[in-house]
């Protein structure tokens, strides 16, 4: 490896381009006064100063002074791991600084009357299912209707959201037609009421709704799309429609 692609290295760990030419002329000549430093590294007087003070202060250069005159060494290279396990605790501790200050960041941002967001493909439904385990939480009702006959991967993965129950303590309430009234009892449990609407009703969509949240999906596997929609006037609307759809549907046999 040429010496030009080990300082590209080293700058990408974080050294400045004169820091890793120092870095590397010490490592060449050894305990050197800052004279061949000069020379070899082609840093001028006015900066390598600086710059051997910086490397110290990472802890790969020493510095000793004989008869007045100051030498200085690159420690060996291995200490260059504890800079870098340095670094890493610098940034656990500031990203743990950031995270208290997330909520107050998000506040700032412009509120949005409206917040749509589209997803498409299997892995954008996986989004938006790993999206809705996340917000929901406790005494939150989660309600799906139009669950139809769908793919196994969709089966599936939407499972998730009922497993979860149990722990995070959300309601929930679904509305199947008889296509996909065979899902029910893998769905089943206290807090999750279910539905049947009337026969030969059939809904290839499949809506959702929490909270301010509501969930448009049409389609199956990778041509499904998703479309997420936050807004309280509109997630009123679709509960009014869950609601009347509910009258008419039929309770499963116990």
């Amino acid at each position: 490896m040429e010496e030009k692609e080990i300082r590209n290295i080293l700058e990408n760990l974080g050294f400045t381009s004169g820091e890793s030419k120092v870095y590397l002329t010490l490592l060449k000549i050894g305990e050197s006064k800052v004279g061949p430093i000069i020379k070899e590294s082609e840093i001028s007087r006015s900066k390598v100063y600086d710059i051997l003070e910086r490397l110290i202060s990472k802890g790969i250069v020493s510095s000793i002074k004989k008869n007045d005159i100051l030498f200085y060494q690159a420690l060996s290279p291995k200490f260059l791991f504890n800079y870098i396990n340095e670094k890493q605790n610098e940034l656990q501790q500031e990203s743990k600084i950031l995270q208290q200050i997330m909520p107050q960041l998000i506040s700032l941002l412009p509120k949005r009357e409206i917040d749509v967001k589209i997803y498409t493909g299997a892995k954008g439904f996986k989004k938006v299912i790993d999206r809705t385990v996340e917000e929901l939480k406790k005494d939150d009702v989660y309600e799906a209707m139009g669950i139809s006959k769908t793919t196994e991967f969709m089966r599936n993965y939407a499972l998730k959201i009922y497993q979860t129950q149990t722990t995070k303590k959300f309601k929930a309430r679904s509305i199947f037609d008889e296509l996909g009234a065979f899902k029910i009892s893998e769905r089943k449990n206290k807090l999750h009421k279910i539905k049947v609407l009337p026969k030969e009703v059939h809904t290839p969509a499949l809506f959702t709704i929490y909270g301010d949240t509501i969930g448009i999906h049409l389609g199956k596997e990778e041509d499904i799309v998703s479309i997420v929609i936050k807004n309280k006037e509109i997630a009123y609307s679709f509960r009014a429609s869950f609601e009347a759809m509910w009258e008419i549907s039929k309770e499963i046999n116990k």
